[in-house]
């Protein structure tokens, strides 16, 4: 072959990567991909780092002094992604509180067995978990999270709203469920729960503050105050 027809065979391959860019970007697409969506785990997994990061800076710091970028770089992510989940401090603490309730919620039914039919056995068994709560300690990191802040209404009103009434909320369903027989009406059932919930909350943090209260009691103290609400039965109506 002559060094001319050389130059024109590289001259016709050059003009055909030139008027076929379409094909030559194809491939460098292929070979380099990109990032794409993120998986549910992955998605999961940021949201447990968010929140994890979120309740040790709540507890270290308190609610005022707790800072958002703070917990981005201990979550190991950008501070556009937290801000995106949770536009505020605010909105971010009420979802650390949320996990502690729903998981104490997940706990009635994971231990202990299946829950009784029994409506006072019922209520036994919530009550000893909530006890069982208690003597956990997850309470005591709870209540830390409100500490140090002057803004202490604002945090009870919000811990009342997604803690209490959440549990209040399933007591009083329990009681509905369990005497419909008697068509007892959701504001008595409500009632009820929020004084089974005072005797166990009131009796723990006034032992509290004199002595180490013992699981054994503890739960002795939860069969005991349901048993007095069910002394007086005749007044639930």
């Amino acid at each position: 072959m002559s060094k001319q027809q050389r130059s024109a065979g590289k001259a016709r391959q050059v003009s055909a990567r030139a008027t076929n860019p379409t094909r030559n970007c194809g491939k460098r697409a292929a070979a380099k991909p990109g990032p794409g969506r993120p998986t549910a785990a992955r998605v999961e997994a940021i949201s447990h780092a968010i929140l994890d990061a979120a309740r040790n800076e709540f507890f270290r710091s308190g609610y005022e002094d707790a800072r958002m970028d703070t917990i981005a770089e201990a979550a190991r992510v950008s501070k556009s992604t937290l801000y995106e989940r949770y536009p505020t401090k605010q909105a971010l603490l009420r979802a650390v509180i949320a996990v502690h309730v729903a998981s104490w919620a997940q706990d009635w039914q994971g231990k202990g067995g299946p829950v009784p039919t029994d409506l006072r056995q019922r209520l036994k068994h919530r009550a000893r978990s909530f006890m069982e709560y208690f003597c956990s300690g997850r309470l005591e990191i709870l209540e830390r999270l409100f500490t140090n802040s002057p803004s202490m209404d604002e945090l009870r009103r919000m811990r009342h709203e997604v803690g209490h009434q959440r549990i209040v909320q399933v007591i009083a369903q329990e009681i509905i469920n369990g005497t419909r027989d008697e068509a007892i009406q959701p504001q008595a059932a409500t009632r009820i729960a929020e004084m089974l919930m005072g005797m166990l909350y009131g009796w723990w943090r006034a032992q509290q503050e004199m002595r180490l209260v013992t699981p054994q009691e503890a739960l002795a103290y939860a069969d005991y105050a349901v048993d007095v609400l069910f002394e007086g039965r005749a007044a639930w109506g």
